[in-house]
């Protein structure tokens, strides 16, 4: 009888281990954290393989048991999980059968087409770049944005903005207008209707005004450049729309090959702004051409001592003058 009740009190006992080792023990197999994507429409036995491709558990058998627990095989939540180490099966699954996601960032920076941009989008979330692009050169949706397809990137303002991975095309769109309408407030609106231009008109100089300069501390006096030329009708012969115009963003130097190609983009032929901005601006660029600076400069070309800034002129005899240094430096750097 003794005999019988010390084998029950040792099933007991490793029974208890055994569920404690199940429910609680650590299962994260990683140093410090691990991430898995689910994406949409994923069934449990997805999510079994995506967590083993991974490496993710170091007990699978354990984490299926729980799962069954807890019913995770019939509430499979798409999205981007992170784990730590540490934790365990009943955390694992609690966090998947919950879907308690954790937020990706989205960097905008330095894009120039809508291409790049569906492409970064698709690249940092579930959204498919060429569904995205599609989206961007419908005249439909691009309507609903109160733009065009030559527009509308002007309507997406660039900053760091966190999204679940998962999010679907339309709350994407309706948090990015919320971020454009919160920029665009009153004092800025104003301001762009002293200039006698739209918000996106304001956008376009400014994306120019970002691919023209180096050194952001000439932003507001080349924005002031710009904003002189336009007041007196003066094409912008803003080199930064040739090398648009052409996607020639290699380019070092703009010669005729760019100055002769006939687009609504070629500021040297055409006096006005371009059909749209040729970058997503910087939100420090928007606001030098708001807050431009005021002077009778017409002119700037980049100082022939290769130093990033400019100098300015208001005479275009002055303005000849440096590019002549200028082009004679490029020459002897060998870059043509």
């Amino acid at each position: 009888m003794k005999k019988f009740f010390y084998l029950l009190l040792l099933l007991l006992v490793l029974s208890a281990v055994g569920a404690y080792q199940v429910l609680y023990a650590p299962n994260v197999n990683a140093e410090k954290r691990v991430s898995v994507k689910i994406p949409t429409g994923s069934s449990y036995e997805d999510v079994l393989r995506i967590l083993k491709e991974n490496e993710v558990l170091k007990n699978e058998f354990g984490f299926s048991v729980v799962s069954k627990l807890k019913k995770y095989p019939d509430h499979v939540n798409s999205g981007y999980y992170v784990f730590n180490k540490g934790m365990n099966n009943r955390q694992i699954v609690n966090i998947l059968r919950a879907g308690l996601q954790t937020p990706v960032t989205l960097v905008i920076y330095n894009i120039r087409t809508k291409d790049e941009f569906a492409g970064l989008v698709g690249r940092t979330l579930e959204l498919d770049s060429n569904e995205v692009l599609a989206q961007l050169n419908d005249g439909k949706f691009c309507k609903t944005l109160g733009t065009d397809t030559s527009k509308v990137l002007s309507k997406f303002i660039v900053d760091n903005y966190e999204f679940y991975w998962n999010i679907s095309f339309d709350k994407f769109i309706d948090k990015l207008n919320a971020a454009y309408d919160k920029f665009w407030n009153e004092e800025r609106k104003a301001k762009a209707t002293a200039l006698n231009l739209s918000p996106t008109e304001v956008t376009t100089l400014a994306s120019i005004t970002e691919k023209e300069v180096i050194r952001d501390k000439e932003l507001p006096t080349v924005a002031g450049v710009y904003l002189n030329r336009l007041r007196i009708g003066m094409p912008l012969q803003a080199d930064p729309t040739l090398v648009f115009a052409l996607r020639d963003f290699d380019a070092k130097r703009v010669t005729s090959y760019h100055k002769d190609f006939d687009t609504p983009y070629n500021t040297y032929k055409y006096a006005g702004l371009p059909p749209g901005p040729i970058c997503m601006p910087r939100k420090k660029c928007i606001d030098a051409v708001l807050n431009f600076e005021e002077h009778k400069y017409l002119f700037f070309c980049a100082n022939p001592d290769m130093s990033g800034y400019s100098l300015f002129s208001v005479s275009y005899e002055d303005q000849m003058k440096v590019a002549a240094q200028y082009r004679k430096k490029l020459n002897a750097m060998n870059i043509h």
